[in-house]
């Protein structure tokens, strides 16, 4: 999970800027940040300080909630998955058929 949210952020800080209309040169200016680092943040070629994440979120006017929402709503849906599968008669057959989902997905 951590990975994910670390190997994503400067996807997500990128499509922000884009949904906004922002250029990389205008969120670089409103952080007071260099353009070639707004750059690598974006191609998750550089991971950021907790500070720098608030300065361009608040560039970008997004709370830091609502930027980590879509990483804790896979938490969850996952955890609704696991609460059913640990409610279900059936679950030992469901877990050996995921078990071989995995495995096939490896080869």
């Amino acid at each position: 999970m951590e990975q994910d949210i670390l190997s994503n952020l400067g996807s997500e800080v990128r499509k922000l800027r884009v949904e906004k209309r922002m250029t990389q040169q205008e969120l670089a200016e409103k952080c007071e940040l260099s353009l070639p680092f707004i750059n690598l943040i974006e191609n998750n070629k550089r991971n950021v300080s907790l500070e720098t994440l608030v300065k361009l979120l608040s560039a970008l006017e997004v709370s830091l909630s609502d930027f980590f929402l879509p990483f804790s709503q896979v938490v969850e849906s996952l955890a609704v998955v696991l609460l059913l599968l640990q409610e279900s008669p059936k679950k030992a057959q469901y877990i050996e058929l995921f078990t071989q989902t995995l495995k096939l997905s490896e080869i």
